[in-house]
């Protein structure tokens, strides 16, 4: 999952810094509905982006509390033994 988040974070950054070459060209008498469209692809692609790694971040904290869970289930269990 973190290679999904990691790939479309890249993808929103080119397509971003498309959108500025098209704003440049557009201050240099460009057509402005190319920077347009190129600008509405770095938001989307942005928003996807923003949302994988929500879902992510979700995904791990899941992972981690049930790790810590088996954690301590595994100590009391050694704990236990070892009292005995």
């Amino acid at each position: 999952m973190a290679k999904v988040t990691i790939t479309f974070t890249a993808i929103s950054t080119l397509v971003l810094l498309v959108a500025f070459g098209e704003g440049m060209g557009v201050l240099h008498g460009s057509d402005v509905g190319a920077h347009l469209r190129w600008a509405m692809a770095a938001l989307l692609t942005a928003l996807a982006a923003n949302s994988l790694s929500m879902v992510h971040a979700v995904q791990s904290s899941r992972i981690i509390r049930e790790l810590r869970r088996h954690l301590e289930a595994e100590t009391a269990r050694r704990d236990q033994r070892a009292a005995t």
